[in-house]
Parts: C-alpha cells; sequence; structure tokens
C-alpha cells in the first residue's frame, strides 16, 4: 500500500506556486456540482480506452473528498489575482516546489510593482529575483518575451482580455509562447477563466498512470496492432493523459480534482 494522504484544511492552499483560497461547499452546492449530462466536445487520444469512466471520477472524487475536503473557488479568486499572476506564477513552478516558486513568485512582486516595470527591466535583474525558483535565466527570458508581445500587439502590459475567451482560444492565445503550455494553459482556464480543463501536472499525471487511467505499453501496443493507421494510441505523455482526462472528467468535478491530487502528500491510498 502506498502511504497515506496528509489531510489539508480546506481554506488557503498552494498550487503551482499560487495561492488559492477554497471553499468547503454546503450540501445544497455539494448537490448542484453533481456532473452535468449536456454532450462533451473533447475528444480522447486514447479512444476506446474504458477508464476512467465519468462514474468512476464522481466515486473516487466522493472518497476522496470524504477525506480531504472538496474543493471549491471562494468566488474571490478572480478578482482579486491578475492573470498575469497565474501566467507568471505557474512558469516559475516547473522544475520546482510550490515553496520555491511561490517565494520567487513574492520576491518578483516585492523587485517590481508592476508587471510593465518587469517588462523593461534588465533580463538580468528578472532573473535575480526569481532565482530561487530554479532556471531562472529560462525563465527570465520567457517572462518578459510575453510582457514584452502582450504590450507590443495590444499596447498594454495585461492578459485580462483572456477571461472572454472560450477555454480553446485561451489555449491557442497562450501555447504560441515558448515556456507556456497544455498545463499552464488549463491553469489559467481552470482558476481564473470559469472553463472547466482538468490541468495535468506531474503529480496528476503520475496517479494517473497509479489508477490505470491512461493505457500501459502492453495494452497500447495490442491496440495498435489492430487499430487503423488514424485511431492508434499515441505513446503516453502528460498532454496526451491531460486530453484523455479532460475527455472523461466530468466538467463539475475538474477544480476540485486537480486541486485534491496536486496539494496533498504521499501518494493515493490503496
Amino acid at each position: 500500500k502506498t502511504a497515506p494522504m496528509k489531510r489539508k484544511a480546506v481554506g488557503s492552499t498552494f498550487s503551482h506556486g499560487i495561492r488559492m483560497t477554497t471553499a468547503k461547499p454546503s450540501k445544497a452546492a455539494a448537490a448542484a456540482n453533481r456532473p452535468a449530462k449536456a454532450p462533451r466536445c473533447e475528444e480522447s487520444p486514447y479512444a476506446g480506452f474504458p477508464s476512467p469512466t465519468a462514474k468512476d471520477v464522481v466515486r473516487i472524487h466522493a472518497a476522496l473528498a470524504k477525506l480531504f475536503g472538496e474543493r471549491r473557488p471562494s468566488g474571490k479568486r478572480a478578482k482579486k489575482r491578475e492573470l498575469l499572476d497565474t501566467i507568471v506564477g505557474t512558469i516559475l513552478s516547473q522544475n520546482t516546489t510550490n515553496t520555491n516558486s511561490h517565494r520567487a513568485f513574492e520576491q518578483l512582486k516585492e523587485r517590481f510593482s508592476k508587471w510593465d516595470d518587469v517588462r523593461t527591466a534588465k533580463v538580468a535583474d528578472v532573473a535575480a529575483a526569481i532565482k530561487c525558483a530554479g532556471l531562472a535565466p529560462k525563465k527570465s527570458v520567457w517572462i518578459q518575451h510575453i510582457l514584452q508581445t502582450i504590450h507590443k500587439e495590444r499596447g498594454a502590459t495585461s492578459m485580462e482580455y483572456l477571461r472572454k475567451l472560450s477555454k480553446e482560444e485561451v489555449h491557442a492565445e497562450l501555447e504560441r509562447f515558448r515556456g507556456i503550455g497544455k498545463k499552464t494553459a488549463a491553469i489559467v482556464n481552470l482558476f481564473d477563466c470559469d472553463n472547466p480543463d482538468m490541468a495535468v501536472d506531474t503529480h496528476v499525471f503520475r496517479y494517473a498512470l497509479q489508477l490505470g487511467w491512461a493505457p500501459t505499453d502492453k495494452e497500447r501496443a495490442a491496440h495498435n496492432k489492430k487499430a487503423a493507421h488514424s485511431e492508434k494510441w499515441p505513446t503516453v505523455t502528460r498532454d496526451t493523459v491531460y486530453a484523455h482526462l479532460d475527455a472523461a472528467f466530468p466538467d463539475s468535478l475538474k477544480y476540485s480534482m486537480h486541486l485534491i491530487l496536486t496539494d496533498t502528500e504521499g501518494g493515493l491510498p490503496a
């Protein structure tokens, strides 16, 4: 058996270096959060793979929420945090811990009062401010390129316009930048744009493999041996698992499941 996960109190928590405020739902709110029966538009790259079903997700979420608390937005996150805070915070969280990335983010905001100041600063000064997050030379260049590009295109150092875009449009707009992939775009959708999106980081990816939510090499080889070229399953990566889970998970549970899987420690209970 794996070690049990540590209980996290409902309230303030960190995810990808970002402070999240969550609220414990009432019974009425929990009932309203049951998965809707609307048809889904997402497509899995593993068409025909049986796991997880929506019922599987509902069942495991109920068990985990009973132990660790269901996670629901406080309703104040969009008003308190700029979208650039989420985007930069998620970039800083790459290849490091929540503690280090949060400290780097705080140091960056202390050194530069506005994102426009980060845009016009010397890249070495930005790198020095975020050094504790690791990969500072790369991350500082990525961050400044994003800020400089949006300022040139829109005349302001802001990405608040993303709030009006669809889930797919947010992905397209953000993934054109180096340093931003599907995870970061999904985090922005999930936490700030009210677009349900099952963000998959290293923790969620590991749990997905542990729970059999993606095909093994053996299962993939057996499927591909019989499948037509257009129906073959791709190699399992974090991005393909993201596409698969985003198609399989009920929209109403993506926020809670992502936070339960990313801010708990020690692995899922067997």
